[in-house]
């Protein structure tokens, strides 16, 4: 029995998660695309969901296809009203992180899937990475020094994102993937954060709401400190540069967003896959969740809760400018 998956949103995550089902041929399949923009939902059904119906209204998408899955790539306001309706024509469904921009809309939706008796899986697609477990076995066994995750870019690349009330801001809408990362690979949660953010390189420019500097400061419970540094304020023509390294006593781990190495003295090992690995297995496991083997997935909702903790966490520090105890 062929799964049916609806994907809410057509924009770039919408089109990442279509892929990854279309590898899934004969196991699952997309039946329908909704979208506001009627253009842009052809295109996605175009490109990569032969066998889906477009809609405009979700809703009507939900009653009309009966998906077992579905996939929310909206903007996160938007994110617990379609969850929901999901829940409600008894679908499962997979949201694209940020869960949402407060902790409230966080804890209705997983709420609302237990009660409707559903899986919800936020997209931490990187846990699904290659190398991800050897990793976890690496680091939690040994003394950490250091994490750092950076990010140097040119504005954000989704143009929704320039609004920090629509997206969230830098490390709620690019940094919690790696942070993500580090609480998995370290087995460890952060204790205490503190960050500030400026914005005096792209104020006042036409849609921008956001801020162009980040900077956030970690304890970790292992003992080990954490930094992250963002910036979307670098000029047309420079070229970006983003990942994250943890030092550890034994070595260092460098993290992409397709793959791991590991460097000692004695050489590298590197795990690696081709583009959109994560999304695709993290689509193989929640397929199988659906089918009854919940095992599959690698991340629980009450675990993508403390992520979303960590991350909301810092941007009242950064508004507040006080450290936060988690």
């Amino acid at each position: 029995m062929v799964t049916r998956v609806a994907v809410i949103g057509a924009g770039r995550r919408g089109h990442a998660h279509t892929e990854a089902v279309a590898d899934l041929e004969g196991i699952a399949q997309v039946v329908g695309v909704a979208d506001i923009d009627e253009n842009r939902a052809r295109q996605l059904v175009s490109a990569g969901a032969p066998h889906a119906t477009v809609y405009t209204d979700p809703l009507a998408m939900l009653r009309e296809v009966e998906p077992e899955i579905v996939y929310v790539t909206t903007p996160p306001p938007l994110h617990k009203e379609q969850a929901l309706a999901a829940f409600a024509v008894g679908a499962n469904v997979v949201i694209e992180k940020p869960i949402a921009l407060s902790m409230e809309e966080a804890e209705a939706i997983g709420e609302a899937a237990e009660r409707a008796g559903r899986l919800v899986h936020i997209c931490h697609q990187m846990r699904y990475n290659e190398g991800m477990a050897e990793m976890r076995e690496l680091l939690a066994n040994q003394p950490v020094a250091l994490s750092h995750i950076w990010n140097y870019r040119k504005g954000p690349d989704v143009p929704g994102n320039w609004n920090r009330a629509w997206g969230g801001g830098h490390v709620v809408e690019w940094g919690i993937h790696y942070l993500d990362v580090c609480r998995a690979v370290m087995n460890t949660e952060a204790v205490e954060i503190y960050a500030r953010y400026t914005d005096q390189v792209l104020r006042g420019q036409p849609t921008w709401d956001n801020w162009d500097g980040y900077s956030l400061t970690v304890q970790w419970a292992n003992g080990a400190v954490g930094s992250y540094a963002s910036t979307y304020a670098l000029k047309p023509g420079i070229t970006g540069a983003s990942g994250m390294v943890i030092v550890a006593a034994e070595g260092q781990a460098t993290f992409a967003w397709d793959g791991a190495t590991w460097t000692t003295p004695e050489g590298e090992q590197t795990w690696g896959a081709g583009p959109r690995s994560g999304e695709r297995g993290l689509a193989r496991a929640f397929v199988a969740a659906t089918n009854g083997d919940k095992d599959a997935i690698r991340q629980p909702y009450e675990d993508a809760m403390k992520t979303h903790r960590l991350v909301m966490a810092a941007n009242e520090s950064a508004i507040t400018g006080k450290p936060i105890k988690l």
